[in-house]
């Protein structure tokens, strides 16, 4: 009897260890990596980052930047046409001597947007070379009918130069009938810009007139000029008096600071 019960008590610590020592080396089992799941693992987080690579790869551009509207400005530049010829006239001491001529009839568009600006550069013949023959031009100017009241630009360019001696007597220009009889010479190119008034119901015949004898001193001589138009606004209240006054200031002041401006006015 005392035999079968040690046998028992035998058997229960044998399956208590058996059971102990299962549950450790199940729970080491665990603890070894197993090569499948590492590869299976690695294969998941290698595919989420090139999916997330490809995502941002492929990601729509940003928005532009919106800015606001700005107004355009449009310039737009040409050179008119003149023509030159020459004649043969007769001398004082019986002789015959060569004259150039030039003319031009120009007509000026009025633009009717405040943010376009049309210009045309006019030249006298051979313009700027030195000269020694006598030269005569003209140019008649009309403007577009696209509006009822406008106003012309004429703005003498760069290396415009005539004779300053003797009143003018050798060479000068001037803006018909705005300025009457006057006679400008010297470097006129330091003419500040000279604007006249042009409407529909009393259209102008305006005529740019040059005289120049030639100088022939080794610099740059003749005229060169550049014209533009432009409407008025409804609202202006410019009229033919109010612009036949500015002529006359306009002529008075340059008179004025001629000397400043290495010019010779004579006014009538």
């Amino acid at each position: 009897m005392r035999s079968n019960r040690h046998l028992i008590v035998s058997l229960v610590a044998l399956c208590l260890i058996v059971s102990f020592t299962s549950a450790g080396l199940i729970k080491r089992i665990q603890q070894i990596p197993n090569p499948l799941s590492s590869f299976l693992l690695g294969w998941k987080e290698s595919n989420a980052t090139e999916t997330d690579e490809t995502a941002e790869k492929f990601s729509p551009p940003p928005l532009p930047t919106v800015y606001p509207n700005v107004t355009s400005y449009s310039h737009y530049k040409s050179e008119g046409l003149t023509v030159s010829t020459t004649v043969v006239v007769p001398t004082a001491d019986g002789g015959q001597r060569n004259v150039d001529l030039c003319e031009g009839n120009i007509l000026v568009p009025l633009s009717n947007d405040r943010n376009t600006l049309i210009e045309e550069t006019f030249k006298s013949t051979r313009f700027p070379y030195e000269r020694s023959t006598p030269l005569i031009c003209s140019w008649n100017v009309r403007v577009s009918d696209n509006c009822r009241r406008g106003l012309v630009t004429m703005t003498i360019n760069k290396r415009s130069r005539l004779a300053e001696v003797d009143g003018c007597a050798k060479g000068y220009y001037r803006v018909s009938p705005f300025m009457k009889d006057a006679k400008i010479c010297g470097r006129i190119e330091t003419i500040p810009t000279f604007q006249w008034y042009v409407e529909d119901q009393q259209p102008e015949n305006v005529t740019i007139v040059l005289k120049h004898f030639g100088l022939n001193d080794g610099y740059w001589e003749g005229l060169s000029f550049t014209l533009s138009g432009e409407c008025l606004p409804n609202k202006s209240d410019l009229s033919v008096s109010k612009a036949v006054k500015s002529y006359s200031n306009w002529l008075h002041q340059l008179e004025r600071e001629s000397e400043a401006l290495d010019l010779v006015v004579v006014t009538p």
